[in-house]
């Protein structure tokens, strides 16, 4: 079986889940499956040292930040047309189980054991919705005979990311975060099971503290939900950037990781009281390159200035 080779070289081992570099020094997963407790960040066997996490207040997405550099890193898909594009995603979830019937009819299959190998599979997103305040969600059903390697996903597998091709590109689209479940025979939720069903009808799914039967004319498939990457651009590019101040003669500068592939402007603002800012006119400095990161020096004259603070925004346009 052939790997999808961009995106599974950008997966790397984050204690029993997946992260995916994304710049030279940062890879992002979900925040929902903690810290690898001090473990490091394995990527293409080789370990990088974890220096910090910057957790999205509005999602569960996590970006962790390594001393190192990664050799590659995923490029970010931006635009917000991921319904009816086929996906890989890639986890470490269980292995498949035994099959599941209802009714001497075979509906899917059990979650099977874990055992922390790393895998992928296809799907098509047929769905991208808010599920909260700025954090939305892709969705995609476990439906047989769709694709060659259609897949779902199982416990494990949070953290690893479903990538989009585009032009020849594998990009990152979003990164695991739940399925759909717990199923029951039962009215009042006894013996709970999840899997990988593609037909639910006749179970009884839990929706909060409710159990509710699954009926319809149509066979109703478990879905996955992976955190929509292309509403999240400019937080992304906020914590990649990692402004870092400076002076240069008469100048004040301002030094910063940019991406040049995404719909993010970049602004250097000023101050002189920490409390009115303006844009700030800069002269920028391209540093070096790295794929579609830029480092960046931005120079403000700071003469006649005194004090003069910097910062940056970002913003998805």
């Amino acid at each position: 079986m052939l790997f999808p080779h961009e995106g599974w070289d950008y997966e790397g081992s984050w204690g029993e889940f997946l992260g995916t570099a994304i710049a030279p020094n940062f890879f992002i997963s979900a925040a929902h499956i903690g810290q690898a407790g001090g473990s490091p960040f394995t990527l293409q066997n080789v370990n990088y040292t974890v220096l910090r996490g910057f957790y999205d207040p509005q999602s569960d997405l996590v970006i962790w930040q390594v001393a190192q550099t990664f050799p590659t890193f995923a490029s970010l898909y931006s635009r917000p047309d991921e319904i009816g594009q086929v996906t890989i995603d890639i986890g470490r979830g269980t292995q498949r189980g035994v099959s599941y019937s209802l009714n001497n009819q075979m509906l899917g299959w059990l979650w099977g054991p874990p055992d922390g190998t790393q895998r992928w599979g296809e799907n098509t997103f047929s769905d991208a919705f808010q599920y909260q305040t700025n954090w939305d969600l892709l969705y995609a059903t476990f439906d047989p005979g769709q694709r060659t390697e259609e897949c779902t996903l199982s416990s494990g597998d949070s953290g690893g990311a479903a990538f989009i091709n585009d032009g020849g590109t594998w990009k990152l689209a979003g990164i695991n975060y739940a399925v759909d479940g717990d199923y029951s025979e039962h009215a009042d939720g006894s013996n709970p099971f999840t899997g990988a069903l593609f037909d639910t009808r006749g179970l009884f799914a839990q929706q909060g503290s409710q159990w509710v039967l699954v009926t319809g004319s149509n066979p109703v498939a478990t879905g996955f939900y992976p955190t929509r990457i292309s509403t999240k651009l400019a937080w992304i590019a906020s914590v990649v950037a990692s402004p870092v101040g400076g002076h240069q003669g008469s100048f004040a500068t301002l030094t910063y990781t940019k991406f040049t592939d995404i719909p993010v402007s970049y602004s250097v603002e000023q101050s002189t009281d920490l409390v009115n800012w303006t844009i700030a006119t800069t002269t920028d400095e391209t540093v070096s390159t790295s794929g579609n990161a830029a480092v960046v020096k931005s120079k403000v004259d700071m003469t006649g200035l005194s004090p003069l603070f910097l910062r940056l925004r970002t913003t998805q346009q």
